[in-house]
């Protein structure tokens, strides 16, 4: 949705004597262009019946629109603009700002990718969520997967502590699997010590410490459920300020499609990453199997990596991923660990 709000973003102290003095559109033009990554020129502008009009290519592999109208609304601001409207249309996002009685548009859109983009080198993330149920023989063949896979661990099993050391022993990345509340609760259940959304910031730093603390060796965060918290702006950003400080990571299980989470953690300046599909859902057939090959791929077509979680829960599921695995490496597919991912890689809000 596009952000409407005016004191969402924070002008530097150095840009502010901007805002008194005459408006540049050719020095804003050329901020857009250095935020943005893009060539000189590579920002379409022209003038409509005395309004100015700019097109910006947004690269959907560093960022979604969305988290692009926060980076314009910092720059106009800069330059002593002000967002007077927003909206959401099906090829992008309108921004329009005002400054004394001159308006700019801004249209949000997504570059199209080059020829050699769109032969470059795909890269594939697998997180496995649950861990710390599993043991013994079954253990050690989740383990024997390449360490490229990362583990997500619920805290405070019976072999969450032994799972978290024996990943870390290789070289493999984990993240706390963190109980949050879904939409149902209680009567769908996201198991011990959830973060809720009736929580006070207190409760909610206290509970995810407690999770944290507990496995100390892992580098972030994923949430288990969580389809009504992920979509509460203040537990988010409690959430992203425990993780900021403790210097971790947050990847959005998007358990729910208006997830805000992802976003919180971008603008927390929190390492974030994003699920972009459940390859075991809704279950483990040939045919599902097929089905997620071919989104992936497809995901593929038009972002150089892809994320996608799948679960530990028993041995077919485990020869279900291999066979995934197996299949979508064999379609040029290359694993990475999750923190390869690349997706914080974005410009600075203003």
């Amino acid at each position: 949705m596009v952000s409407r709000r005016n004191d969402s973003v924070q002008v530097p102290t150095e840009e502010q004597a901007t805002r008194g003095g005459e408006f540049d559109l050719d020095k804003l033009n050329g901020s857009l262009e250095a935020k943005f990554s893009l060539p000189q020129g590579g920002i379409t502008r022209w003038k409509s019946r005395g309004v100015e009009q700019i097109t910006l290519p947004v690269d959907r592999r560093k960022m979604d629109l969305s988290y692009a109208n926060f980076i314009v609304k910092g720059v106009f601001e800069a330059h002593g603009a002000a967002l007077s409207a927003g909206r959401v249309e099906s090829r992008g996002q309108i921004l329009t700002f005002t400054r004394g009685e001159d308006e700019y548009v801004v249209k949000l859109v997504y570059a199209k990718p080059s020829s050699q983009e769109s032969s470059a080198k795909k890269y594939l993330a697998i997180v496995v969520d649950d861990f710390g149920s599993v043991a013994d023989e079954m253990l050690q063949k989740w383990l024997d997967l390449p360490t490229e896979v990362s583990f997500a661990i619920i805290s405070r099993l019976r072999h969450s502590e032994e799972t978290m050391n024996r990943a870390h022993a290789q070289g493999r990345e984990t993240l706390v699997h963190v109980p949050m509340e879904p939409i149902g609760y209680p009567r769908q259940n996201p198991g011990e010590d959830p973060i809720l959304v009736q929580m006070d910031q207190a409760q909610v730093e206290k509970t995810l410490l407690r999770h944290i603390n507990s496995l100390p060796l892992c580098t972030g965060i994923n949430n288990h459920m969580g389809s009504l918290a992920t979509t509460d702006s203040n537990i988010m950003g409690w959430v992203m300020g425990v993780l900021k400080k403790k210097g971790m990571s947050f990847l959005d299980s998007r358990t729910s499609n208006v997830s805000i989470a992802y976003q919180a953690a971008q603008k927390a300046r929190v390492p974030a990453y994003r699920n972009d599909l459940f390859l075991d859902s809704p279950d483990i057939s040939d045919a599902n199997l097929e089905t997620r090959l071919r989104l992936v791929q497809e995901l593929g077509q038009r972002k150089n990596t892809v994320v996608v979680i799948t679960h530990c829960h028993n041995a077919d599921k485990l020869e279900y991923l291999k066979t995934f695995m197996n299949r979508i490496q064999a379609a040029g597919f290359t694993l990475i660990p999750l923190s390869q991912v690349g997706k914080t890689d974005v410009p600075q809000i203003m």
